[in-house]
């Protein structure tokens, strides 16, 4: 079973709902370790800053992505992402993907330190402690 940061188990969360960093977190790594983490979620939407403790996230499914709707901004949008004015900010396997090398390159990371990671691998498309490829 999968364990939260501090050892309790992890809860499953709607995904019908906003999330905290910590719980985007939690539930993104409960797919991976339950092994459907590519096939569960889809987008990573957000409202906020990725750094910033009141950011809010979602988490979409496949499902949630074959109904679009357009926003004022031509931004195709879940409709639970375009109720609650969110923004496409990764896709989920490289939300995934960022959790993962951080967890490598610091295996004691907290939510701060995945925020910094998150929000340089969204600004740089390369991972935390990486080489740039020009």
């Amino acid at each position: 079973m999968a364990r939260r940061f501090d050892g309790a188990p992890m809860r499953h969360c709607d995904m019908s709902e906003l999330l905290t960093l910590h719980e985007a977190i939690e539930a993104i790594t409960a797919a991976c370790d339950e092994g459907d983490g590519w096939d569960r979620y889809s987008w990573v939407y957000i409202h906020g800053v990725i750094t910033q403790p009141s950011c809010r996230l979602y988490l979409s499914s496949a499902a949630d992505e074959e109904d679009l709707l357009v926003d004022q901004d031509g931004e195709a949008l879940p409709l639970f992402a375009a109720e609650h004015r969110l923004h496409h900010y990764l896709e989920a396997t490289a939300f995934a993907d960022v959790l993962r090398m951080q967890r490598q390159q610091q295996p004691l990371s907290d939510v701060a330190d995945f925020a910094i990671a998150l929000d340089h691998y969204d600004r740089h498309d390369v991972f935390l402690g990486s080489t740039p490829i020009n």
